[in-house]
């Protein structure tokens, strides 16, 4: 049965206020408001409905409380605030090193994060061939089928994989579409440090990527080169590998990874 319009828009509009209370009160705790009482003050709320926000912030592990203390920032919150920072200045970090790599291999080069199941791109340097890849920055693609999806995916702990992964997924006839061929990939991709996509994503383009290290040892972006199969034969592939490793080094260097 269909809700009445009025009872749904009240909903959402509640929704709406408490998590905007909820925001507001991360923000009071940042500025050094720790205790309940002036908390509930500072929003014009009653303690009863701030004390029931801040346990639900405490229990999503935004807030932590320690009786004497207050409440303070919690582990979440701040895990998230270092991923905003790496992804807010690795564009701007990561482009020189991106325009050598271009530099380098004359191929087009992609800098990508991982979303939930899909890479997204957040900054491009076309090729110098005359073959353009027609790839955007914000375009999205499976993280299972793309080189640069695998560099990252390669070191995350399995459960998280697993659920990204998509059985049967077919990008091109050459996506890996089975868990045990794609945990084998995985294992290839971290004893040799680099990530392929030979075909899997886009038919008659081929990626070699390298994951990018943040400063808590894990794998916060890739980056990678894409060309024509015709120009990235096993020879090259290896001739041009140890150069996309060497740049993503050098970009998690100055990310402090």
């Amino acid at each position: 049965m269909r809700k009445p319009r009025g009872e749904s828009s009240s909903r959402g509009t509640g929704g709406t206020q408490t998590l905007l209370r909820g925001l507001l009160l991360l923000e009071k705790v940042s500025e050094g408001v720790t205790d309940l009482p002036n908390l509930a003050k500072s929003l014009g709320l009653t303690r009863s409905t701030t004390y029931r926000l801040l346990s639900a912030l405490v229990r999503a592990g935004y807030l932590k409380h320690e009786p004497r203390g207050g409440y303070r920032l919690g582990p979440q919150l701040i895990r998230l605030g270092f991923k905003a920072y790496s992804q807010l200045h690795l564009p701007t970090v990561a482009r020189p090193h991106l325009e050598m790599l271009r530099d380098l291999t004359s191929e087009t080069v992609h800098l990508a994060v991982l979303e939930g199941s899909e890479v997204v791109y957040i900054d491009k340097v076309a090729g110098s061939r005359e073959l353009q890849l027609a790839s955007q920055i914000g375009s999205r693609f499976p993280a299972q089928s793309t080189a640069l999806g695998k560099a990252i995916l390669a070191w995350l702990p399995e459960e998280q994989v697993r659920s990204i992964f998509v059985p049967g997924l077919k990008r091109t006839e050459r996506t890996i579409a089975d868990w045990t061929s794609f945990f084998e990939e995985l294992r290839r991709t971290r004893e040799r440090g680099y990530a392929l996509d030979l075909e899997e994503n886009e038919p008659g383009v081929r990626c070699v990527a390298a994951p990018i290290w943040g400063a808590k040892g894990e794998p916060v972006a890739a980056v990678s080169i894409s060309t024509a199969t015709i120009y990235l034969d096993e020879n090259r592939i290896a001739q041009v590998a140890p150069i996309v490793r060497q740049v993503a080094e050098a970009i998690s260097r100055e990310l402090g990874g």
